[in-house]
């Protein structure tokens, strides 16, 4: 039996709460998250391999980018609990992730494809890597161990580097970028504690993940302007529809214990979009359902904040919050997969 790009990808979302729950553990559950971050990492490589070789599908073209963002969910949000980033910082990673993905949603429904940059496959790559080093840097104290831990890929990419430069004159851009983020990740932990090392490594990546964003919007801008006149009313719409995952996430900060609630309605906002997309796709309008997110479930849901923040205090109001964000999130993505369950089955769209 063959396995394919989107077993692969299926299998990577399924299997990522297992090191979700292993980071809430202690140092040695921590180490065992990690490796089996690193074979799930793997396993986007690898899917990615298959998809080139036995070509692409519609389920693999938009469910693969969402895989890699519940992947970074499933691993930054427990970092904001762990106290290893800000929250701010994960506050702008999920909202430029939530951002471009329904500006890929928004421009499939007018037959535009947003194809995925190289900066962008850079990114996801920098996103996962760091998330390694963040991790080993908070469980490895002991600078000069973390030091020799990351001589040796620095080493071995070095290696390659010589290999390639010699043989075909040339080195390759992920070759370029492996070395450059090793490079950067040594000096960091050789001059900085954990702390700052962690934080300017999060720099780094906010800076890849808002570089790839810029370049989607500066090549979609052209196709916007043809389409939405008003550019107030198109900033609301991309707002509104992630608007309910972003203010919960700001809500950990009263409430961290309750991070878990955060991973699911942000998990489930992403798999919706991506369900979403793949369906405006095929051509199909769900002005209902779009609708009912827009109109119906955000202002419910910021109402019922607004009215728990004048009723009670900060902690239960960010209780409130979240728990109805977990609840229309849950929701939305049951109506949605269920709604599309054919589609999802077999690869096509039940008669209307």
């Amino acid at each position: 039996m063959r396995i394919t790009a989107n077993q692969l990808t299926i299998f990577r979302i399924v299997s990522l709460p297992i090191p979700c729950i292993l980071l809430y553990g202690g140092a040695t559950s921590k180490l065992v998250a990690l490796f089996i971050f690193a074979l799930l990492g793997f396993t986007d490589y690898l899917d990615g391999v298959l998809a080139r070789r036995h070509g692409t599908t519609p389920f693999g073209t938009f469910f693969d980018p969402i895989a890699d963002k519940i992947f970074i969910t499933v691993i930054y949000i427990p970092f904001v609990y762990l106290g290893y980033i800000p929250l701010w910082m994960a506050l702008l990673l999920f909202f430029r992730e939530f951002l471009i993905t329904e500006v890929r949603r928004l421009m499939s429904q007018k037959k535009l494809e947003l194809r995925v940059t190289e900066l962008a496959k850079s990114k996801t790559t920098i996103q996962m890597a760091g998330a390694a080093f963040i991790l080993l840097v908070h469980l490895v104290q002991d600078r000069d161990l973390v030091i020799t831990l990351f001589s040796l890929p620095l080493a071995f990419t070095l290696v390659i580097a010589g290999t390639s430069l010699i043989r075909r004159k040339s080195i390759s851009q992920r070759v370029v970028l492996a070395l450059s983020c090793f490079s950067y990740i040594f000096l960091m932990r050789l001059l900085f504690n954990p702390e700052w090392s962690a934080f300017l490594y999060m720099v780094v990546i906010l800076g890849f993940t808002y570089a790839s964003g810029l370049q989607y919007i500066a090549v979609s801008y052209s196709a916007w302007a043809g389409i939405y006149r008003s550019t107030v009313l198109l900033i609301f719409r991309l707002i509104s529809s992630f608007l309910i995952p972003i203010l919960a996430l700001a809500m950990l900060s009263y409430v961290p214990k309750l991070s878990w609630m955060g991973i699911f309605v942000i998990s489930f906002d992403f798999a919706s979009q991506g369900l979403d997309t793949w369906i405006s796709s095929l051509g199909i309008e769900e002005k209902i359902k779009d609708r009912l997110k827009r109109v119906i479930l955000v202002p419910l849901a910021v109402g019922i904040g607004i009215l728990l923040l004048i009723l009670t205090d900060t902690q239960t109001m960010a209780r409130g919050f979240l728990w109805i964000s977990l609840i229309f999130s849950t929701f939305y993505v049951a109506i949605d997969y269920y709604g599309h369950r054919k589609l999802l089955l077999t690869g096509t769209v039940s008669p209307s």
